[in-house]
């Protein structure tokens, strides 16, 4: 009888859990695959009757053009330099929040602010802070007795800053699940580690890292995923340009997509940008069931 309300209760559940799940199947995997299936075929919105299967003949005139590459190559330098910085400094930051001084709490809620901004109104801010003739940093320079620069003009300058801005608004998100992972770790390791002598530094590298290890592993993905889908600031400040300095896979896929009209070269670049991102993710879950640091 026991067993039989056993699966009676999961039943239920299965029952109550099935609209969430539709939902999520309809509006998720639906799409991709209706974008895996545009990717094997010659698909122009312009010409609606040229949705005939071509097999990976897209995928090599895409991954034959030298866009693609580039677009490739300012994908992950986006993410490594911005990926990077957030954690090294967000990591910083909460072992600089986890000790208890005077306003602590005011600077934790502060470090809020940035994630309950909308990606557009920061773009526009930045765009602003960035704007050469009338924008905060060159009238800084100015001041300094420095020329004014081109910070979205120049295309030396114009994914860093990008960078920054991708840095100013997710370091304080990667802070704040850093510090709930340092808030949540048991005192045991730390105080047997300053009984035997260990210092800071071997303390942090010897005992905070590996028992954080989870806590970044997880965090490094989200905010890598993140940084990959990255497109209302790129849209905003600098349109990919100039040039291609700051087109990326995704922001190629939409100009590909909606700007040329070529949806099924818009549909692999989507469905290549999607390897890339699941790699990592197993890569970072392969990492975190390794056990070591």
């Amino acid at each position: 009888m026991e067993a039989v309300t056993r699966f009676a209760d999961r039943y239920i559940l299965l029952l109550f859990l099935l609209p969430s799940f539709l939902v999520l199947f309809l509006i998720t995997v639906v799409p991709f695959l209706s974008s895996v299936w545009l990717s094997f075929t010659a698909y122009n919105f312009a010409q609606p009757d040229s949705e005939r299967f071509v097999g990976l003949e897209t995928y090599r005139i895409v991954l034959s053009a030298d866009s693609t590459w580039n677009a490739v190559f300012n994908t992950f330098y986006l993410v490594a330099a911005a990926v990077g910085s957030e954690m090294v400094i967000g990591f910083g930051l909460a072992l600089l929040l986890e000790r208890q001084f005077p306003g602590v709490r005011t600077a934790r809620s502060l470090f809020l602010v940035p994630l309950m901004t909308t990606p557009v109104v920061v773009a526009l801010t930045w765009r602003m802070l960035y704007n050469r003739r009338f924008g905060y940093f060159n009238y800084f320079l100015g001041l300094l007795g420095l020329p004014p620069v081109d910070w979205l003009g120049d295309p030396r300058l114009a994914m860093l800053a990008l960078v920054l801005a991708d840095v100013w608004v997710a370091t304080p998100a990667v802070a704040t699940l850093v510090l709930a992972g340092l808030l949540s770790l048991p005192e045991e390791p730390f105080e047997a580690a300053v009984v035997d002598g260990a210092s800071a530094v071997q303390v942090l590298w010897h005992v905070t890292l590996p028992l954080l290890r989870p806590v970044l592993g997880l965090v490094f993905m989200f905010r890598t995923t993140d940084a990959f889908r990255k497109f209302e600031s790129i849209a905003i400040m600098t349109g990919g340009g100039p040039g291609e300095a700051t087109t990326t896979i995704n922001f190629l896929a939409y100009n590909v997509g909606f700007g040329f009209l070529r949806m099924a070269d818009a549909a692999a670049l989507s469905v290549i940008m999607t390897v890339l991102m699941l790699v990592i993710a197993i890569a970072s879950i392969r990492w975190l069931g390794a056990g070591r640091w």
